[in-house]
């Protein structure tokens, strides 16, 4: 785990530094130094630009520019970070905006990586016997199962505001994981923005970190105005036949029922065919997909 651990930290330190970096992301006004052995291992798109004669491998820049560029800037600190959104060592930690920053050993399907894959296998066959057989497996606290029976805890409908007591109640009974995704500020626009652009270029630890996030923070956060601003971005940025974010959000519609008495909601359906329909299918008992 010393080693992986020590492996990232040399990521950070190129991506921080532009170090060494032979390839330039372009986005708008932004330029994002980057290095083809990091970015290509880790993304079909890359790999291909930079693979044949093409102009991007010829100018060294790969223009992005209609790309969101919020979900950029994620991505190229996916590649280096294996993680988004983590919360700077130097800012203050809220008590309602707290989030807590992942560790190596915690990172979502990091042992699909092929760059660490490498690390792994030597770990692996490492004499030490008091070495773990996996030191990249994902940390106990990862959750599998995206839709647990549990039910998420009470939350105010769309139309309300938020209820101090709520948080309170709701802090002397989770654990620290439910806790922390609870007070985590909603993000759910940025993850399916983060996820759309995970499938567009082909990467797949990224794409499923993403969907990893967006249902933690669908459990929690579903009545908010955040999960309905979100219900767009999750029909419209990727192919009918990608279930990865729709199941989630048709999953929150079947749990949580009083959905359907938003005024907020009942816009956002509206002008969202695809789940029109899909939850017309789920009223009538018939398959979604």
């Amino acid at each position: 785990m010393e080693a992986n651990n020590e492996l990232l930290a040399a990521f950070a330190t190129l991506y921080e530094s532009a170090k060494y970096s032979d390839l330039i992301v372009q986005c708008g006004d932004r330029s994002f130094p980057v290095h083809k052995a990091v970015v290509c291992s880790r993304s079909h798109f890359f790999d291909g630009a930079c693979s044949h004669p093409w102009k991007e491998n010829i100018t060294g820049i790969i223009d992005l520019s209609e790309d969101d560029h919020e979900a950029v800037e994620h991505m190229i600190h996916y590649f280096y970070y294996l993680d988004y959104l983590q919360q700077p060592k130097s800012a203050p930690v809220s008590r309602r905006h707290s989030i807590q920053k992942r560790r190596p050993s915690d990172l979502v399907l990091v042992q699909e990586d092929p760059l660490l894959a490498q690390a792994q296998a030597q770990a692996i066959s490492s004499p030490d016997s008091s070495a773990p057989a996996s030191p990249l497996s994902p940390s106990p606290h990862y959750r599998t199962d995206y839709f647990p029976d549990t039910k998420a805890p009470p939350t105010p409908d769309l139309d309300q505001t938020f209820d101090e007591s709520l948080l309170d109640s709701y802090e002397s009974d989770c654990d620290d994981d439910e806790c922390d995704a609870f007070l985590q500020p909603p993000n759910l626009v940025v993850h399916a923005k983060v996820y759309a652009i995970a499938e567009k270029y082909g990467i797949t630890g990224l794409k499923d970190l993403a969907r990893h996030k967006f249902s933690i923070q669908a459990e929690h956060h579903w009545a908010t105005l955040e999960f309905a601003d979100s219900i767009p971005e999750v029909y419209e940025t990727t192919v009918d036949s990608d279930r990865g974010l729709r199941d989630i959000v048709i999953q929150s519609f079947r749990e949580h029922p009083q959905l359907a008495r938003s005024k907020d909601m009942e816009l956002v359906v509206r002008d969202t065919p695809g789940l029109a329909w899909e939850l017309f299918r789920m009223g009538w008992g018939l398959p979604v997909c």
